[in-house]
Parts: structure tokens; C-alpha cells; sequence
């Protein structure tokens, strides 16, 4: 129902008409409420992530240092938390450049060497920062597509920001975060009357109930079953993906260290130009119609090294090297395997005293309880 409300206006004798009803709340209600961004990263997982990204380091290094260093009130832990990005990046960056920049004023000899390691820092801080990422994905991956549980499903939240001298109109910002980020407190209100999971009121826990192996009667109400299940494998994924990422990302810098990297080219410039080079001679031969090799690309040749130096790292001809490096890698083979057996399978899946006669702390007999 729609009401509409005539407003004499003084000045122009005319009547402005305000629209008061269930439309335009509903609107507000819509714009003014924290959103599952679970249709968005369905669609587009990859660039969902990235925009997310791309958006909370832009503003860790303009708008929340500004906000900082001006002390407003508005300032919070999120935005705290966000600006930790800048200084790992600013610093990986950093490690990179330090000998690769320096490398030419050195004399050659040391230049060489200097170039040399250059080459595998900067291979290193990459595979850290990928290794790390990457592969809590190996734990998470799989309990999201067996029970439907995505740990890092994103979420915008709406904040109303206080008034104050630079901003007194635009008060509504937005903060990116997970709807599991907090083990203790989840945003287990998101999942309800949601129509990306279904009709009913409860229809993710019911989705996720019944990939679990409950029965029907369990999932008369799914939440309450279902949330402690949840929680559990969360912290168990949060535990054993981390553990197994830091094993990865040392193993990741194993083999980056290794020599099959320090013949790498990296120049772009004489790539670019030799591609180039390449692409003119593949055309002349096909006009004469003959070939020529096919040519390197930088892919190709980052594959090779890649190949040759985890053949290296695992048969390393000093012997502590050697097996410094097979258990590594095993630690973190077995740490993964360990995360997923720990969180894809129900243990105590009924698990709990069901309530009886004597246990019951609801006596159906009575009227009123008292509590």
C-alpha cells in the first residue's frame, strides 16, 4: 500500500506530492543493509576477489591514512587492519629491487652474483605470496564443494558514518568482509530468507544439513543442527589451511632458491623485442612457405626452470639440503591431507544426549514453565 501526501508550498502555490509506503521502505531497506555477495562471486569468483582487493588497497593507501592522520571519529579497526596491506606490498617490492637495481653499479664479478640471487629473491617473494594464497585453497575448496560451506564468502557491510566537518551529507560507506570471519560470532543472519539458497527461511542449513547425511527430522530446524557442525569445520579449516599454507610458501621459496633460476631472463624490453622480431619472420616464412622453431615464450621458459628447480630442490646433491627439502614438502602434502580427512568427514555425526522423559528439561505435562 502506497500513500501519497500533498505539501502546500507557500512560494509557488503548488502542492509537492511525498511518497510514503512499503515501496520506497523496501527500497531503503535494500540499500541500507549488509549483502551477501554470493550471486556475484558464483558468477565471477575470480574478479570478485580482485575487485574486493583492488578496492581495499586503494583506499588503504588514500582515503584511510587520510582519515588517520586527521583523527576522525570515524576512523575504525577495519580500516586499521586494511592499511597492513600497504607495507607487505611496499616491502615485497622492496626485497625485489634491493639487489636487482643495485646489481649495476657493482663491479662485474659481484654484479654477476649480485644479479644471480637478484633473480631468485625476487622469484622467491612472488612464490611466497602465490604458495600462501593458493594453496588454503587445497583445504577449502574441497569442504566448500562437498557440503556447500565457503569460508571466504564475502559480504558488503553498510556503515553509517558520524558527521563531521569535511562530510555532514554522504554518510554511508561500505566495509568488505566474510561472512565466517569471526569463528565465534559468524554472520549467521545472512543465510536466512535468502533466495540465493532457497524459498524457505532456513533453506541453507537444510542444503547444508542434507549434504551432512541428517535426517528429516533433524532438519525440522536445520539451524539449530546444523550452525554447531558449521562452526566446527570453519576452525578446523581456518587451522589446518593456514598451518599447511606457511609449509607451502616455504617449500615455494625451496625451490625458488635453487640455480635453474639464475639463467632466467627477465628483460620485458628485449622480449618484447624479440617476439616482435619473431612474428616478422614467421609471416616472410609463411609467405615462402617453410617454417622456423617455434618460439620461446616466457611461460614456456618459466615452466622449464620451474620443472628443473623442484627437480633440484628434491634431489639436491648436498645431503642435509636434500632431505631438509623432502620434509618439507612432505610436512606440507601431509598437513593438507591431514585438513581435508579432518574436515570432510563426520565424526559424531549424531553426536549428543537426545532428549527423553528423564533428560528433558521441558516437562510437557505442565502448562507454564517458570524460568
Amino acid at each position: 500500500m502506497v500513500y501519497s501526501v500533498g505539501i502546500n508550498d507557500t512560494n509557488t502555490n503548488k502542492f509537492n506530492h511525498v511518497t510514503f509506503g512499503s515501496e520506497q521502505k523496501e527500497k531503503n531497506k535494500t540499500e541500507a543493509q549488509d549483502t551477501l555477495l554470493y550471486e556475484e562471486k558464483k558468477k565471477h569468483p575470480l574478479t570478485t576477489g580482485l575487485k574486493i582487493q583492488a578496492d581495499k588497497f586503494i583506499n588503504a593507501c588514500t582515503r584511510y591514512p587520510k582519515k588517520g592522520l586527521e583523527g576522525s571519529k570515524n576512523s575504525n579497526f577495519y580500516e586499521f587492519l586494511t592499511m597492513g596491506m600497504v607495507p607487505y606490498v611496499v616491502g615485497s617490492a622492496m626485497m625485489i629491487a634491493v639487489f636487482n637495481l643495485a646489481s649495476k653499479f657493482f663491479e662485474t664479478p659481484a654484479a654477476v652474483s649480485a644479479s644471480k640471487l637478484g633473480k631468485k629473491m625476487g622469484i622467491g617473494v612472488i612464490a611466497y605470496g602465490l604458495a600462501k594464497t593458493f594453496s588454503k585453497k587445497l583445504i577449502e575448496v574441497p569442504l566448500n564443494l562437498r557440503y556447500g560451506i565457503d569460508v571466504n564468502l564475502p559480504y558488503k557491510k553498510v556503515v553509517h558514518e558520524l558527521p563531521d566537518k569535511d562530510n555532514l551529507n554522504n554518510l554511508v560507506t561500505h566495509e568488505y568482509h566474510k561472512a565466517f570471519e569471526s569463528v565465534d560470532f559468524p554472520r549467521w543472519d545472512l543465510f536466512y530468507n535468502n533466495d540465493n539458497y532457497g524459498k524457505e527461511r532456513e533453506s541453507y542449513y537444510k542444503k547444508v544439513g542434507k549434504k551432512m547425511g541428517l535426517s528429516d527430522k533433524d532438519l525440522e530446524h536445520a539451524d539449530q543442527k546444523v550452525k554447531p557442525i558449521i562452526k566446527e569445520k570453519v576452525v578446523k579449516t581456518k587451522l589446518f589451511s593456514t598451518l599447511s599454507s606457511y609449509l607451502w610458501a616455504a617449500t615455494a621459496v625451496g625451490v625458488s632458491m635453487q640455480s635453474p633460476w639464475e639463467n632466467l631472463v627477465v628483460n620485458p624490453a628485449k622480449r618484447i623485442a624479440n617476439f616482435k622480431n619473431y612474428r616478422k619472420l614467421a609471416h616472410i616464412a609463411k609467405e615462402e612457405g617453410r617454417k622456423i622453431a617455434k618460439y620461446d615464450n616466457f611461460a614456456k621458459e618459466l615452466g622449464q626452470k620451474f620443472v628443473a628447480s623442484c627437480k633440484e630442490f628434491f634431489n639436491n646433491s648436498s645431503k642435509t639440503t636434500r632431505y631438509a627439502g623432502r620434509i618439507l614438502l612432505g610436512s606440507a602434502v601431509a598437513m593438507t591431507l591431514l585438513g581435508n580427512f579432518s574436515t570432510l568427514f563426520n565424526f559424531n555425526k549424531n553426536r549428543g544426549v537426545k532428549p527423553n522423559a528423564s533428560t528433558s528439561l521441558i516437562d510437557e505435562k505442565r502448562e507454564k514453565v517458570v524460568c
